[in-house]
């Protein structure tokens, strides 16, 4: 077998729910043995590349790739890669569709930074709060509304307009709702927004913008292309809807029995829960497989 590149999903995938973890000393060995193996390790995310970092701290300076922002930015931790950024005309258009939302809560992410409108503040702070309430994390009730999104979203700005955030290479627009509320609001979403930006469910109640033809899957193309991995040679895990294109473009595509249903039946392989660590524990039988094809 030839495996040259591995690339998961964060959130509902590797991660935890509520503690938001993995194991650190498993994916340590996994890691290194990968690094043996010249097998490239991505993080393939709709999460911001700062709060990538947070969660990999414990492994800088082991050339890790990163795909943040659901492909929107590519980097390694020392430097970037590629940014698809909105043009300012498109950002100004989304913002207009968003005002007919009031209760819909959205962080505007950049390669600069995050900003968050603060007439907006409070609907994403309280229904991030109410949902890792109830996955059962620990939330601080006393924490301010910017304390408690940079949590979650680091770094963010609070601006009180669009001519605030400058020249800001906008990348994403994370939206925040009610699990309950995501398919209506999707379907508005589509009929609203330009041509040109697409909303994709991301788990947890959260719907990402992002341009049109910029995705995980993409990312993953532009990443093999200049490796000269062919997509045959990944793998890739994932559970939602804004991994189907990467689960699709790699040559083993594997979704977590905790995936949609959608997402499972597109997917090569299904595995085990990110719960049970299920991600770490494939990427082993893998690594077994392709060290006794070398022998």
């Amino acid at each position: 077998m030839t495996l040259k590149l591995i690339a998961t999903d964060m959130d509902g995938t590797l991660l935890t729910d509520a503690e938001k973890t993995f194991d650190h000393e498993y994916f340590g060995r996994l890691l290194t043995r990968m690094e043996k193996l010249d097998v490239k390790f991505v993080v393939a995310s709709g999460n911001q590349f700062p709060k990538l970092l947070q969660y990999m701290q414990d492994f800088l300076g082991r050339n890790i790739l990163y795909v943040a922002e659901n492909g929107g930015y590519i980097a390694r931790e020392d430097r970037d890669i590629l940014i698809s950024a909105f043009s300012p005309e498109t950002v100004a258009a989304v913002v207009k569709v968003l005002d007919q939302f009031p209760d819909l809560g959205f962080i505007i992410s950049a390669h600069e930074g995050a900003f968050l409108i603060r007439d907006r503040a409070e609907p994403i702070t309280r229904i991030v709060r109410e949902h890792m309430e109830f996955l059962g994390a620990e939330v601080p009730r006393e924490l301010d509304y910017i304390s408690f999104i940079n949590r979650f979203y680091p770094g963010t700005q609070v601006i009180e307009s669009l001519d605030e955030m400058g020249d800001a290479s906008v990348v994403k627009f994370a939206l925040q709702t009610h699990r309950r509320d995501i398919e209506n609001i999707l379907k508005q979403l589509v009929d609203l927004l330009p041509s040109s930006v697409v909303p994709v469910a991301s788990g947890f109640g959260a719907i990402d913008l992002v341009s049109r033809g910029v995705n995980k899957g993409s990312a993953l193309k532009w990443v093999g292309q200049e490796l000269g991995i062919k997509p045959e040679e990944m793998i890739a895990f994932g559970d939602n809807s804004n991994d189907l294109e990467m689960l699709q473009y790699v040559g083993e595509g594997i979704a977590v029995e905790n995936a949609a249903p959608h997402v499972k039946a597109v997917a090569d392989t299904v595995i085990g829960t990110n719960e049970d660590g299920a991600v770490l524990k494939y990427i082993e039988v893998k690594l077994d497989q392709l060290e006794s094809a070398q022998q």
